[in-house]
């Protein structure tokens, strides 16, 4: 059939924008995957020779959802949740990743490009990899965007300074002083038994304040090049260099020898403790970005660590700015894993007042502090999907001033906002499906509240090769709020992130122009005393707070009791026919009359069959239980949540 001449014209400006684009795509390869390579990656692509490798990471687009894990996980014991966790994104990366593989390998082989890690917490793959490499490996249906894997600069993303001083201190040090630190130590509990990863420059480890805190691998043998463990890392004695890809994680006494002495640090010339948990241990992770970072926490996980610190931040007016939906993906599944995390916020205070700045509100609070927490105050009114980290703030040590540097709240989890604040932040990398949960709106909504907690800043830790200097920012506060977790880990070692999250808001010492959470100093002032007193008796059966009850009606009622409590500590249960709030002995307890004791347990851990004494409400088919410890160290004693129960009928 012949067509028309009109016909022909009509198909002549789709005919030309063809050839246009073919003529495109051979002067560049690369501009059919626009839409998938972040810009700046494409930039440095066009400026490197068909021989560099270049460092970029390639992220999948299928992803095991927040609705996968939440709330299933947080019933399950903290061991068999990260066991579980940890099954499910190892199986989901195997299987999806395997397209990306087979080509990486290929290229491999060609010497185009170099593995250098796989993650499952975010599904991406770290390479080293020239354009030709980059471009197959984007053009894969499985891979939904590639990024260039930059390294900021070290001043940077350091949020911390260090300063030489003579003054004399007292012998806990200034630090736990503010903290309150030392009083817990007084009953035990100084951090031994838990393991921290410490996610920063590296640490020198031969520190004479330190070598007594440092994490020794025990299932890898020194120096012979081999993985002894089969953790995938070969002679890493005592944690891993994320960025150089080695076991050398020695930073000459820099930034992350500062943050590691305010765990675990003793002065070697005087024998004082420095540290807010001088028995605990610390992993250490050395970084150089944002995705060496999330390969930090991953070996956190994978290597049993309780928890995670990072002095580490990355700020919106970066070239190139954070990748947001990642640190959002890390944070959900590494809180599903149980790992709580803390993170400096910037040291950028000083902006927030500016309409201009690049670091105004509401983007002040750098990433990934800037992640929702786990546990949400009832303070955020607007609700959205908790996230993994604890993002601190600074106070002057030893006084209620807040530090004149550390950022302020709240953080805009909203497309919108990215794009007013940054209008190159590129659109593609942005999750407008989940990560919209928190919107600002110019000041109209309520943001997500920012920062968490705020902890001591100015103290004294270890420097050098075997000296000591004042540490200053937000970099000095986090591994300072981090310290006391471990505290409270130490004294209830199945405390979930969500409950060590909540206990320390509510214990928190209140100190900003509001009841509870606001903006500038967030919850308060992290309490050591008073998050451990609280942390002890935050224990969970089967997800349930502090016990389970199960009631046989007969003509003998009796109750079947399941507690997760203090080992060895004398154990009372009441119980009442409904929840009213009575205050005894300063504990709080939400039993209404008529309540009675049932007799004590000598252990409060383990299964229990009591008899119930007759209560005539039982009839109605509900009762309440409430738990109570003695606790003679934190005392006199503490209360658990009340737990209502109805029968059916």
């Amino acid at each position: 059939m012949r067509r028309s001449s009109h016909q022909w014209l009509g198909l002549l400006p789709l005919a030309l924008a063809s050839i246009a684009s073919a003529q495109e795509s051979m002067r560049d390869p690369l501009a059919p995957l626009a839409e998938k390579l972040h810009p700046y990656l494409r930039e440095q692509l066009g400026r490197a020779s068909d021989t560099q490798l270049l460092p970029a990471y390639f992220v999948i687009g299928a992803k095991l959802s927040y609705e996968h894990f939440f709330p299933r996980v947080r019933r399950l014991p903290l061991a068999e949740r990260r066991a579980t966790v940890v099954r499910e994104l190892e199986e989901h990366m195997l299987r999806t990743q395997a397209e990306l593989m087979a080509v990486l390998a290929s290229e491999s082989a060609a010497g185009r490009a170099k593995i250098v890690s796989r993650n499952f917490l975010g599904n991406f793959v770290r390479v080293e990899a020239t354009r030709q490499a980059i471009a197959a490996a984007a053009a894969l249906p499985s891979v939904r965007e590639a990024w260039f894997d930059y390294a900021p600069p070290a001043e940077a993303v350091e949020d911390g300074s260090r300063a030489t001083s003579s003054a004399p201190l007292p012998a806990p040090g200034n630090g736990p002083l503010d903290t309150r630190a030392n009083l817990v130590w007084a009953q035990g509990i100084d951090g031994t038994g838990v393991v921290w990863m410490n996610s920063d420059s590296g640490c020198n480890i031969a520190h004479p304040a330190l070598v007594n805190g440092i994490w020794r691998n025990p299932g890898e043998i020194a120096g012979n090049s081999r993985d002894d463990d089969g953790n995938g890392y070969a002679d890493d004695l005592v944690g891993w260099d994320f960025g150089a890809n080695n076991p050398d994680v020695n930073d000459s006494g820099g930034h992350g020898t500062s943050c590691a002495g305010v765990f675990v640090a003793i002065d070697h010339t005087n024998q004082d403790t420095l540290g807010n948990c001088p028995g605990a241990k610390l992993m250490t992770g050395q970084l150089s970005g944002e995705a060496s970072q999330w390969d930090a926490i991953q070996y956190a996980i994978r290597n049993g660590a309780d928890g995670q610190t990072s002095s580490h931040s990355y700020k919106l007016y970066f070239n190139p700015p954070p990748n947001y939906a990642m640190h959002r993906d890390v944070g959900e599944t590494s809180l599903a894993a149980g790992l709580i995390r803390t993170n400096s916020t910037s040291n950028d205070g000083g902006s927030c007042a500016s309409t201009t700045n690049a670091a105004r509100r509401p983007f002040n609070i750098s990433a990934p502090g800037c992640l929702p927490p786990p546990w949400i105050d009832p303070n955020q009114t607007l609700i959205g999907r908790e996230g993994g980290v604890l993002g601190i703030g600074a106070h002057l040590v030893g006084t209620q001033t807040l530090a004149s540097y550390t950022p302020c709240g709240p953080f805009a989890w909203h497309w919108n906002d990215v794009r007013v604040n940054s209008p190159a932040y590129p659109a593609g990398q942005w999750d407008s499906i989940n990560d919209n949960d928190y919107p600002y709106a110019a000041g109209t909504l309520q943001g997500l509240l920012k920062p968490d907690l705020t902890a001591p800043t100015g103290t004294r830790t270890s420097s050098g090769t075997s000296s000591y200097s004042n540490f200053s920012g937000t970099s000095n506060a986090t591994p300072s709020a981090s310290s006391v977790l471990v505290l409270a880990k130490q004294a209830n070692p199945s405390i979930t992130p969500e409950d060590m999250a909540m206990a320390a808001h509510l214990t928190a010492r209140p100190t900003g122009a509001v009841s509870g959470k606001e903006n500038t100093y967030g919850a308060g002032q992290i309490d050591a005393w008073e998050l451990v007193r609280l942390a002890r008796n935050l224990h969970r059966v089967n997800g349930e707070v502090a016990h389970t009850v199960s009631l046989a009606l007969s003509s003998t009622p009796s109750l079947d009791l399941e507690i997760d409590g203090l080992p060895a500590a004398p154990f009372f249960l009441l119980i009442g026919t409904g929840l009213q709030t009575q205050t005894i002995s300063g504990i709080t307890l939400r039993l209404a009359n008529p309540s009675v004791l049932l007799g004590s347990v000598l252990d409060a851990q383990g299964s229990f069959h009591l008899i119930v004494p007759t209560i005539p409400a039982l009839a109605g088919l509900s009762f309440a239980t409430q738990s109570v410890i003695f606790d003679p160290a934190f005392g006199p004693f503490t209360g658990s949540n009340a737990v209502l129960t109805h029968l059916l009928p």
